[in-house]
Parts: C-alpha cells; sequence; structure tokens
C-alpha cells in the first residue's frame, strides 16, 4: 500500500480523478489523503504518507530531506485559485496582506510586483486567516488563496498569480512537485504516478463538463492545468530557482532534488504513460 497526499484543492482533486472511473491499472494499491498545501512536507517528512504534492519552494528549501519524482508536476499557464487583489490599482502598494503559511504564492508575488511593476510592498502576516479577514485589511493589497477564490467579485483590479509568472519567466508556473523522502524514491511510485495521470487526461474534458463551473474554471481545466513533468516545467524551475538567489531566499541558486530511473529499471511503458502535453 502507497499512501499519497494531495492537497484539498479542485486542480489537485483532478489529478487522481482517475481513480473514480475504475478504468486505471496500478501497480500497487493507493491510498489518497487530502491536506492543506502548507502540510504536505510536514506530513511527508513525518513518515504519515510515502509520497505528497509538496509546493515547489518546498521541495527546493528542503532538497537535502526530499526527492522530486521525475513522473507528474502540478503546473499551469493561468491560476484562478491565487491572485493578488489591488485596493488602489498601482498608484500605492506599500503592504499585502497575506496568509504566511502560504510562502511559496507569497514569494512569487513578490518576484512579479516587483519585477511586472516595480513596486515592493511590506508584507503583513494574517495567518491562517479567511478570505474575506484579508480583503477587509487596511493594507494596499491582499493575497488570496484556496478553492473559493475563482468566484471573487471585487471590482478592483486583481493580478492572477500564475498568468504573471507565465508573462514573466515565459513557462507554466509549477505549483508542486510529488515528493518522496530523501532516498526512497523508485520505479513503481514513477509509474503509479504517471498511471494516475494518463487516467486524469483520458477523462479531463468529461470530468470538466459534469462539474458546476464558470467558463472561466472550464478553460482553467481544459486548456491551462498541466500534468506532464517535462522540458517546460524543467525550464520553469531553472528560473524559479535563480530567483530564489536573486532575491536572497537562498545563497546560491538551489538543486533541484530529482530522483532518476536506473536505466535497467526503466518502464517499458514509459511511451504508453506519457502525459499529451498541454
Amino acid at each position: 500500500m502507497v499512501r499519497l497526499a494531495i492537497w484539498d484543492t479542485l486542480p489537485a482533486e483532478f489529478f487522481v480523478s482517475g481513480l473514480t472511473a475504475g478504468t486505471v491499472q496500478l501497480p500497487v494499491p493507493l491510498e489518497v489523503e487530502r491536506c492543506a498545501a502548507p502540510e504536505a512536507l510536514e506530513r511527508l517528512l513525518g513518515g504519515d504518507v510515502d509520497v505528497a504534492l509538496v509546493p515547489t519552494l518546498d521541495v527546493l528549501l528542503h532538497n537535502e530531506e526530499v526527492d522530486a519524482l521525475p513522473a507528474v508536476a502540478l503546473s499551469s499557464w493561468k491560476h484562478p485559485y491565487a491572485r493578488i487583489v489591488l485596493r488602489q490599482g498601482f498608484t500605492q502598494v506599500g503592504s499585502l496582506a497575506l496568509d504566511p503559511r502560504y510562502a511559496q504564492e507569497a514569494f512569487v508575488a513578490q518576484v512579479v510586483l516587483q519585477e511586472h511593476y516595480g513596486q515592493t510592498p511590506q508584507p503583513v502576516a494574517y495567518e491562517g486567516a479567511t478570505r474575506d479577514e484579508l480583503l477587509s485589511g487596511d493594507e494596499d493589497a491582499c493575497l488570496l488563496i484556496g478553492n473559493d477564490v475563482p468566484t471573487l467579485q471585487t471590482g478592483t483590479l486583481t493580478l492572477d498569480l500564475g498568468q504573471e509568472w507565465y508573462e514573466l519567466a515565459n513557462y507554466p508556473m509549477v505549483w508542486g512537485l510529488f515528493a518522496v523522502r530523501k532516498g526512497e524514491g523508485n520505479p513503481v511510485l514513477v509509474k503509479t504516478l504517471r498511471r494516475l495521470a494518463r487516467a486524469a487526461e483520458a477523462q479531463r474534458e468529461v470530468w470538466t463538463h459534469t462539474r458546476e463551473m464558470s467558463p472561466e474554471l472550464h478553460a482553467y481545466f481544459l486548456e491551462n492545468l498541466r500534468l506532464r513533468f517535462d522540458d517546460l516545467v524543467m525550464a520553469s524551475l531553472t528560473e524559479f530557482r535563480e530567483y530564489l538567489f536573486y532575491f536572497q531566499i537562498t545563497d546560491e541558486v538551489p538543486d533541484l532534488p530529482l530522483y532518476t530511473i536506473p536505466e535497467d529499471e526503466e518502464d517499458e511503458e514509459e511511451d504508453e504513460d506519457e502525459v499529451p502535453l498541454l
């Protein structure tokens, strides 16, 4: 039995949607658990699960403790689940309200605001705050993350973090990698994740159209959300790692701790298991 932790978000739920179809053949039994994204690394390192969808930032900052599996990744060209709300546009962005648990989104917000708009707001931490609590603050802007963010109607300027990253780096933003504890990667886990991704891709349109969603979210799941770990993901990770160094989050460009499948154990079904490129 392999224990897999995914985030309690709809994009992560899409990844395991093939399980409900009953057609995916996995090499090992799988138990799926849900948790908030900031809790994923702790659950993995604590031994609660065998593999977890972990925010990219956490993987890079803990690259001596975890390995990322080269099977699938969660990335997107846009991401309506993470937005910056600018109360007065760009005339003044001196402060940014945010939940510090979501360090990755906070970092991406810092990067895009400075690199795109020349703004360097002071972060104001509201740990565990709800969307309404962040919106009701006195700060010039707020960072919102979660399943309820796409339905937000504020009447003010909002920035989609995924789209902003794409416009900055020319690559999709890699929100999460599937990680294991250091040295515990194996070909069976890689095959399992690839088959899960393939099953999700096979019913992407059906899964999307059978859910009550806005036209924006339909487009997101059909055209923007990506599961494939490919050259675009690697290029985006390179940009992300360089920004971590440039913004002095790390003392040097951090290594990507990527598990490599031994040549004599390469999956013979690799071509079959590949996820279509979006």
